[in-house]
Formats: C-alpha cells, structure tokens, sequence
C-alpha cells in the first residue's frame, strides 16, 4: 500500500472514530481528542527493532558527531522522513543543519607540568601523569604552591586567602560535599555530581583570588574515592567539541587533576607536607609550600562539520501551521575505539528510533492544526551542542515553538531479579521517568497526566525531575536548551543502567514492547498539544 492509499485509509479511520466517539471520556479527553487508534497502532515493535538494528549495529561502527558514521545516519534519518512525506527543515529547505565545530583537544606533548627536584628539573605529561579539565584554553604559567585543604572548600562561608601568582594545591576529599551521597553504585559508574559542582566552585573562588592554576589531588587509595576510569569522559580524554568563535573567547586557566600517587609525591617532595596526611580531614590551615612548578597547557584540533537533521510536518490550520511541537532525541553517541564500538542502543538510538516512529504516525494520519518539527540533533554528548546550535540559529522562529518533548534512553527495564547496584534505578516494564514537565507549565504536567491516564497508563516517575536529585537531569540532555529558552519540555528516560556510556549498550538488552507504549504516549501527548485552541500556558514564575 503506498502512502497515499494509507493517508485515504486514516482520515477514514479518522472519521469513524470520530462519528463513534472514541476520543476519550475525561474532561481533558473531551477537550482535547486523541489521534486516530490506526495512526497509534502504526508505532510498533518489528518498526522499532528494523531502526535500531540499523543505528545500532557493529558494522556502522557507532555514531559519534565527528565520524562518517554520523553523516550515513543522518542520510538514513533524512531518506526515512522523506519517505514518510516529511519536507525538510533546514534553512536551504534540506533536512540537514549543517554546522562546524573544533575537536580541540589538550596536545599531550606540549602539556606539562614541570619542576625542580633532587636530580634536576622533571616533566610530568597530560595524558601519561595527569588530566585536565575545563576551562580549556592555552596557558603557561608559573608560581609557588600553596596546600589549600578541603575542609575550607566545603565550609559555609567562602575561604579568604592570598593567592595571587600562586597555585592553589587541594586535596580532594571523597565524602565531605554538600548534598547527597552517592550510591556504591554510583561511585564506581557515574561521577559524584555533588562533588563535581563543589569543584567548579572552588575553580571560580580560586581564580577571584588571582591564582594561576588549580592542582586538585585525588586519593586513589582511599575506599570509595573517585577513581581515574570514573572521571566524567569530557573531562579525563581533555577534549571537547566547540563552536570556532568560542575558540577565540577562552580562558587561560588550567586545572590540572592527578590520580598517581607517584605524581602526587613529586609533587609534595621538598615540603615539610606528607603525602599521607595530606587527604586527613583534620587538616585545616593553608600552607605555602616553598616550591615554584610549572604548568603548560598547548591546544589542537581541526575544524569539522556535523549536522543536525530537521523535518517539517505542515499544520492543516491556517493560524496555527505557524506554531510548532517540536519532538526531539539525539542521534549522535560516544566515540569508538580501535577495539571497541559504543553501538548506543539505548543512548540515544532508542529515542531515534522512537522519532522515526512518530514521525511516520503524523505523516499517515489527518495533519494536526499546528506544525510537527522532528528534530534530530547532534553533538548531544560533547555539550548539547546540537541544540545549543539550533536554539541559536534557528530554522523557524524560537519563540513560535511550543513545546519540546525530549527522548532520551527509553529502552531499558529492569528485569526481575536484577540486583546489579547500577541499576537499582532502572524502571520496570511500566514504569516511566518524566523530567520537567512541571517546570515552566502546569498545564502541559496535566495534559501529560492525563494522557497517559487516557492511553497507556504507565507508572509516571518523577524521581530524576527533584532538584536535589544528584545526577540533575533536567540539565543533562537537549531539552535544557530549550527550557531555558522558556519553551517548556518533558523529558522521557527509563533510567541509568551498567551499560550507560559502555560498549554494551547493545539492541538485545532493549525491551521494545516498552519503547512502543512510551513511543505512543510521546505521539498522543504531541498530538493533543499540536491540536489546541491556545499554546500551552506558561507559569508566571517562569515568564
């Protein structure tokens, strides 16, 4: 059956659930009519599987925003939605967002930290003895160093020092952070998110005192502290992907994190401070060190493009085809090793198989009033560049977007007898996590409600969307870009698991009877929001 035969048959179908009145019995219901059951049923598992085996295979060699992997699947992505009837989205009017970025990256040659010992001056090297974290940017400076403890790091009031010229040393202490510990699980999977923000705080306090560089100390040693192969991948590989005019703009800072003890005892050598009792919480007293290092930073990376894929579905409203629900997932994942692929099955090949799916539902049913965007971005895992992109170059006028309903990693359950401490928040076969769905309108957190109520009825959890949970979601996927815009969002996920980030996020771990109930629940919340007389309200607190 070609699509237009199949168009014909849903506006028949269409018609006759109207004339039968199925459309719901709740008040939301009755206001605002479910899709046509044909267009819902066309979300289905045999679908789902065909596009994840694709995205997810070992032969595509994963999808990472810089590989030609990447660009086969936004040309697969783009040749479904034209089959689907989609128009592309783009400024040229393609379904590609073209767009380039720099791989810059530390040079683990020319970046160093240098000192004198007994024997002569030593070099220790990025990569080898060290890492580095954010603010990137080149820098080579000098001075003498000053022991700052922790326990003034996490004190109430900010610490009050003389550190002009000098570099701050500090001893990181596993467990003193403000707010919720993590997990056993987390401490070997995910980093402290606590701990990571009390660390770019003190980067900011210390810099105010006019330090030159930062050397945070880890003790690898200690039970339960934050391991090198824990570290965040940004931060430990010392690469990012940024925008060629953010190049020109960044600071000269370096942050230099070490994990080797060995390091660490060259560094502490000459001083009257034992490395042992450096990480004792009873330590609480700056300590100039007598000993001038040296900390080189050397930048490199070329420019490259990426793109993200955008498809357009026209409102059949005259008014309204002005105004948009955009559903978005990414389609990008991490970078694969000479050894090992990321095939990303989970993360985010399940939310892009999920987009294909609803995209194919509106284009075979009637057109809602407003105008469907199908967004694939790029770049999510570097930085939510892909967003961050659009939101600034945009293809329709922002402010005509109603809404971004956000996909990402909906593919996983957590099996009975699953006691793997990783994932001990995986949700079962019902359950479902939303994420900001009542940050910036109540209005849309009720029609999601109902929704579901009227549909699937899954177990809606709202665990990840607390601003006190540690691993802040709501901030960690493209969505954000968006909510901060004050485009309100949801955000749909079905937790961390031991796979996340691993070479084992494989298809065969994929619940898709779930992915097809979440799949149809996306579309219907979609569908009603793309049907009403008013876009969705937004709360005063967030106009």
């Amino acid at each position: 059956m070609n699509r237009h035969r199949l168009q014909a048959f849903f506006v028949s179908a269409f018609l006759l659930v109207v004339s039968t009145g199925w459309i719901g019995i709740s008040a939301v219901g009755s206001k605002f009519p479910l899709p046509p059951p044909a267009a819902v049923e066309s979300i289905n598992e045999a679908d789902l599987r065909q596009h994840e085996e694709f995205l997810a295979s070992d032969e595509l060699g994963g999808r990472y925003a810089f590989s030609p992997s990447n660009a086969i699947v936004a040309r697969y992505l783009a040749s479904r939605l034209r089959n689907y009837g989609v128009r592309g989205g783009a400024e040229d009017e393609s379904f590609f967002q073209r767009f380039e970025l720099v791989s810059q990256q530390f040079n683990p040659d020319d970046s160093f930290i240098e000192m004198k010992q007994k024997g002569g001056t030593v070099r220790f090297y990025f990569g080898k003895d060290f890492g580095l974290t954010a603010p990137f940017g080149a820098a080579d400076v000098q001075g003498e160093l000053v022991l700052v403890p922790w326990s003034l790091m996490t004190a109430p009031n900010p610490l009050e020092m003389d550190l002009k010229g000098r570099i701050a040393v500090i001893p990181v202490v596993r467990g003193t952070s403000a707010g919720a510990q993590s997990t056993q699980a987390n401490s070997l999977r995910f980093p402290d998110r606590s701990q990571a923000r009390l660390i770019r705080d003190l980067v900011k306090v210390i810099r105010e005192r006019d330090a030159t560089a930062i050397i945070l100390l880890f003790n690898t040693d200690a039970e339960n502290t934050l391991s090198s192969e824990a570290s965040p991948p940004r931060l430990g590989s010392g690469r990012r992907l940024v925008f060629p005019d953010e190049v020109k703009n960044q600071p000269s800072f370096p942050v230099v994190r070490v994990y080797d003890s060995l390091v660490i005892k060259a560094i502490l050598e000459g001083t009257r401070v034992d490395p042992k009792e450096t990480f004792a919480a009873s330590v609480a007293s700056i300590q100039p060190l007598g000993k001038q290092v040296r900390v080189r930073t050397s930048m490199q990376g070329p420019k490259k493009g990426t793109q993200n894929v955008i498809g357009i579905l026209d409102g059949a409203d005259p008014q309204l085809k002005h105004e948009y629900v955009m559903f978005s997932a990414h389609m990008d994942h991490l970078e694969s090793t000479a050894t090992e692929v990321f095939n990303g099955a989970d993360d985010d090949a399940s939310g892009t198989s999920a987009l294909l799916e609803i995209a194919q539902a509106f284009a075979l049913g009637p057109p809602p009033r407003r105008s469907i965007i199908i967004m694939f971005h790029t770049g999510e895992e570097e930085g939510l560049l892909g967003s961050k992109y659009f939101v600034e170059h945009p293809t329709v006028p922002l402010q005509s977007v109603v809404v971004d309903l956000n996909v990402d990693m909906i593919g996983r359950t957590r099996r009975p007898g699953d006691t793997h401490p990783a994932n001990s928040e995986l949700g079962d076969a019902n359950t479902v996590y939303l994420i900001g769905s009542d940050k910036l309108s109540q209005e849309l957190h009720q029609l999601s409600e109902q929704t579901n109520q009227d549909t699937v009825k899954m177990n809606l959890d709202y665990r990840y969307n607390r601003e006190d949970h540690p691993q802040r979601l709501y901030y960690r996927s493209d969505h954000w870009n968006y909510a901060k815009n004050g485009i309100p969002v949801i955000f749909y996920f079905t937790g961390l698991h031991e796979d996340y980030h691993r070479p084992t996020d494989d298809v065969e771990k994929l619940d898709f009877e779930k992915m097809v109930r979440i799949a149809r629940l996306i579309f219907s919340t979609g569908w009603r929001i793309a049907n009403m007389d008013q876009r969705l309200k937004l709360d005063a607190q967030s106009q």
